[in-house]
């Protein structure tokens, strides 16, 4: 395979098993009813089947992001797959709500390796210049995901079984497993010619996980690094409240029924895949400080203009113009995150700011909660819009990385640029 073809067909693998490993998240919303009526449990418990797979992805990044830096992202990637299929096999098979609680633990511990390992891999492959077109796409994956996971998981729930959803994740599982072979990335093939037993050395292991026990605390302290904590807690904070409750002001305010409701997420989607591929070119020639920086402040000044949603035509034109503002910054958030370390700890740093994003996610749904049963859905836009001003502002102490070539050079540029 020609070396231009190799960089295609590995950067569709790693958008493919990022894609499969978000719909896994997404698909629960949907058939959450159905599944608590199955298993003969409440909402409220079976709720519990996501707070264990959201415990297993952060805990697992933290101990394979380190270990990706020094033995390669592919072959966890490939065992991830494999890993999430046999999750699905186990769903499939699930007999008690335990089982399937199971099941989930066993898709976090995938979950974990896929969103720590594919970002720390695109980022291996595109050097910073040209990083933000290609965090873009990573970014228009996520939205993708949202957009066509619920109405396609409710779907066929509906006309056959939520069972059906996890026999065909585990057979898709399955075949990318097959296709990501760690010798697509030179970088991997490199590291083996190196050290051929490494990935199967117990010392290693543990000499790497001690020294990251080490690094993890060092990144909390680094101004860089710690910044760059601060500003991924402010950017999962404000999306998850606002996405948290937006349907039930939907319902409540404007009276809409679930499928409208579906049509505005579908029409927020649409425009987010837009802004998150638009906002990764645009970084590129602008900055990716400057574009967090200007989206941020975009999707605040959106956010204050909540009061002013009076009809449902407001409604559509205030979602997508929130997607679009909030997807700009997608790609260059992804980019500037990712150059902040070396390369070789580049997967250890992804996995704390992946493990440290959950738990800003968890806070800021309850705080939103609170302020959405008080004061309403306005008071939960206000408190986003204050998030992304604080995103704008942390933006501005961070110095803009220089450019710096790629650790891979499978993927050194995007299809139609000149190799850097």
């Amino acid at each position: 395979m020609m070396a231009a073809q190799r960089r295609l067909w590995l950067f569709g693998l790693l958008l493919s098993i990022l894609l499969l490993g978000l719909a896994d998240v997404q698909i629960i919303s949907p058939i959450l009813p159905k599944l608590a009526q199955d298993f003969s449990v409440s909402p409220a418990m079976m709720g519990t089947a996501v707070s264990a797979y959201a415990i297993a992805a952060a805990l697992w990044a933290l101990v394979v992001g380190p270990l990706s830096d020094q033995i390669g992202r592919l072959i966890f990637l490939r065992a991830a797959a494999w890993v999430l299929a046999g999750a699905a096999g186990a769903a499939y098979f699930a007999g008690y709500f335990e089982h399937y609680v199971a099941a989930r633990v066993l898709a976090g511990l995938a979950g974990g390796t896929i969103s720590a390992c594919v970002i720390a891999q695109v980022a291996d492959a595109f050097d910073y210049s040209a990083r933000g077109r290609a965090m873009g796409w990573v970014g228009a994956i996520y939205f993708i995901a949202a957009v066509i996971a619920v109405p396609l998981g409710a779907w066929i729930t509906a006309v056959w079984s939520w069972r059906i959803l996890y026999l065909l994740q585990m057979a898709l599982a399955f075949i990318l497993g097959l296709l990501l072979q760690p010798s697509l990335s030179p970088a991997a093939r490199k590291k083996n010619a190196h050290n051929p037993s490494s990935a199967r050395n117990v010392a290693v292991v543990k000499k790497v996980l001690q020294q990251q026990l080490q690094n993890y605390p060092r990144y909390l302290v680094q101004m860089p690094t710690l910044v760059g904590l601060l500003l991924a807690i402010t950017v999962s904070a404000a999306v998850a409240g606002l996405v948290t409750y937006l349907g039930v002001w939907l319902t409540t305010t404007f009276g809409m029924s679930i499928a409208t409701i579906g049509v505005v997420f579908m029409i927020t989607g649409a425009a987010s895949v837009i802004g998150a591929l638009g906002g990764g070119w645009m970084a590129d020639q602008l900055g990716k400080r400057r574009m967090i920086a200007l989206s941020s402040f975009l999707l605040a000044v959106i956010l204050l203009a909540v009061n002013l949603v009076q009809t449902r035509t407001n409604v559509f034109l205030f979602c997508a113009a929130g997607g679009l503002a909030m997807a700009l910054r997608e790609g260059p958030f992804q980019a500037l995150i990712s150059e902040l370390i070396p390369a070789n700890e580049r997967g250890a740093y992804i996995a704390l700011r992946n493990a440290i994003s959950q738990l800003a996610i968890a806070v800021a749904v309850a705080l939103g909660g609170i302020l959405f049963e008080r004061f309403g859905f306005n008071a939960v836009a206000y408190f986003a819009a204050a998030c992304s001003l604080a995103a704008s502002g942390l933006v501005l102490f961070m110095a803009e990385p220089k450019s710096a070539p790629s650790a891979d050079e499978t993927m050194a540029e995007l299809p139609g640029q000149e190799t850097v």
